[in-house]
């Protein structure tokens, strides 16, 4: 399942299904960072790729097997991220505010609650957007009910269908470290400026963190 490129790189040949998180074809298996799968530097380069193919089939189902607990983490973690910055996901992303054309992952009922007559987005630009009001009212940190992240969105930010978001995610590549798997994903939605190589670490222990988002 491992195999060496022809610049000697080693890749996994299969693909990962991570859920919310998308499927990986692109995967590298850093070697030299593989002490924890048995490999030795005194061993063959087949001696390693056997060990290391053995460890990361293991490691790779045990991702798959602990898909749920991984993508809710990681949707928590965008929906605190859209609160930390306010992020305005009801616009396009093209410039043009004013645009009426709302992307799928807008429920237009509820976005209707925040226009004037005329259909435009009533904002203060000085002010935070009421679009967030309720659910920084909530406090999605401390999630003092127990919510789920489908569960906060809808009851808090209904203005966003979180499916329709998480279904823009691609799955860019895998690098691994050790017991480390390093992911990239990505989006076009607003214009690719919401979720952009978007890249984090899931640790041994299966918890996940984004690390950037740029």
């Amino acid at each position: 399942m491992i195999k060496i490129d022809k610049i000697g790189e080693a890749y996994w040949t299969e693909t990962i299904y991570l859920g919310a998180l998308g499927k990986f074809k692109s995967i590298t298996i850093d070697l030299d960072g593989c002490d924890i799968a048995g490999a030795r530097d005194d061993m063959s380069q087949n001696e390693k790729l056997e060990k290391a193919t053995n460890y990361y089939h293991a490691r790779f189902k045990e991702l798959e097997a602990n898909v749920g607990f991984i993508n809710e983490q990681f949707l928590m973690w965008i929906i605190t991220h859209l609160c930390d910055i306010e992020y305005p996901f009801w616009e396009s992303g093209d410039g043009d505010k004013d645009s009426k054309e709302y992307q799928d992952h807008i429920v237009k009922e509820e976005m209707k609650k925040f226009e004037d007559e005329f259909g435009q987005f009533k904002h203060d630009p000085y002010s935070s957007s009421p679009i967030y009001k309720e659910i920084q009212k909530y406090n999605v940190y401390t999630n003092k009910d127990n919510l789920s992240s489908y569960e906060i969105v809808a009851k808090y930010l209904p203005v966003l269908n979180f499916k329709e978001l998480v279904d823009t995610i691609e799955a860019d590549c895998i690098d691994t470290f050790e017991d480390n798997i390093n992911f990239q994903v990505s989006s076009k939605v607003c214009g690719g400026m919401l979720l952009c190589a978007t890249y984090g670490t899931i640790y041994a222990n299966n918890e996940l963190e984004v690390k950037q988002n740029c």
